[in-house]
């Protein structure tokens, strides 16, 4: 055998080696998030179809429907998928649009929505997934649906504003006689890019470029954070009267999405990445945007998972983990269970992106 013919040889094991490394590692994170979503289930998912949301009485809502539908088609889970948006679309759609009311209450008469204002949020994940499942398996009548609640956003939860097109968070209760009331995370950034593929409006560029512009704007106390709830009234943005002034269980999926879309520079992160490193690396659950006081609850382990995501992200070689939710604790409830499982989601997909 020649030395160009053992090179070969050699080089012909390495190769295979890396493949074969490359396979195995797949295949474990493939068992890990399929692990993952049989926890989740099992957690959280009643036999009917609904997300339990197991830190607030055990009600269901419009958001937990539409996280549950995501990490479904994600799983490449139909069966469940379809076990969801059954029990969505038969007890939360809205019998005058093709939004859904918000909450869904077990103490409610044996079962009902007792809130029937939407929440935009749950609407647009709700859009999202049905979008993610309809090309995924092919089902035109899940991007139809999903065609029809784009719709209804856009004509019923979109107002003009000096700050660019603004998101109502419903359609009833925000609009004051001082402004507008929104949440930043309610800018579902990830979901805008689908919904503009399949209904081809400019609504959708337009509140990607209002959510980064009121983002950079929308900064207070010295950590410099968003408010979970803004006020926006003219040319003047403040944290809105009647609610908490502070950063916490909302605003922390703010850079979620962002980092989830693809968009957003180092410096749109810098002040999350921050609040991260406080108290030693273990950082609060809120802060006061009034004071800088920090709050007493720990953040959880599905926010702290949020945190690992953006770590890096924006540098000139950003590091994505891999997994910055490795399991659901026995204990977890189902919000921050919720967004472990989305940020382990969203660092796939950003992944994917950038190669």
């Amino acid at each position: 055998m020649t030395v160009l013919k053992v090179h070969s040889a050699i080089n012909s094991i390495g190769l295979l080696a890396l493949i074969t490394c490359a396979a195995v590692w797949v295949a474990q994170v493939a068992r890990g998030e399929e692990a993952s979503w049989n926890t989740y289930k099992s957690r959280f998912l009643a036999p009917e179809g609904r997300i339990v949301d197991t830190g607030n009485r055990g009600i269901s809502h419009s958001e937990s429907q539409g996280y549950g539908m995501l990490l479904a088609e994600a799983a490449d889970d139909r069966p469940t998928f379809e076990l969801l948006w059954q029990w969505t679309s038969k007890n939360l759609k809205r019998p005058d649009d093709h939004l859904f009311g918000w909450r869904w209450n077990p103490a409610n008469q044996g079962g009902k929505v007792d809130d029937w204002n939407n929440a935009t949020d749950g609407d647009l994940l709700i859009a999202w997934a049905l979008i993610r499942a309809g090309q995924h398996w092919q089902n035109q009548s899940w991007l139809d649906a999903a065609k029809l609640i784009a719709r209804d956003v856009q004509t019923k939860l979109t107002r003009k504003s000096s700050y660019g097109l603004l998101l109502l968070p419903a359609v009833n209760g925000f609009i004051k006689p001082d402004g507008y009331i929104v949440n930043l995370s309610y800018w579902i950034f990830p979901a805008f890019r689908a919904l503009r593929k399949i209904d081809n409006s400019v609504v959708w560029d337009r509140l990607g470029a209002s959510g980064l512009g009121l983002l950079n704007k929308a900064r207070f106390s010295s950590w410099k954070l968003p408010p979970d709830w803004l006020l926006v009234g003219g040319t003047k943005l403040s944290i809105a009267p009647g609610f908490k002034p502070t950063y916490a269980y909302d605003a922390v999926r703010i850079p979620l999405y962002l980092a989830w879309s693809g968009m957003g520079t180092s410096s749109d992160f810098e002040s999350f990445r921050q609040f991260a490193s406080a108290n030693n690396n273990e950082p609060p659950a809120s802060v006061s945007l009034d004071t800088g006081e920090l709050g007493k609850d720990k953040a959880s382990p599905g926010m702290r998972a949020i945190y690992r995501l953006i770590a890096d992200i924006g540098d000139q070689n950003p590091k994505i983990p891999d997994s910055p939710y490795p399991e659901i604790p026995p204990d977890e409830n189902y919000y921050s269970a919720s967004l472990g499982l989305l940020s382990n989601l969203a660092a796939k997909e950003r992944g994917s992106q950038m190669q």
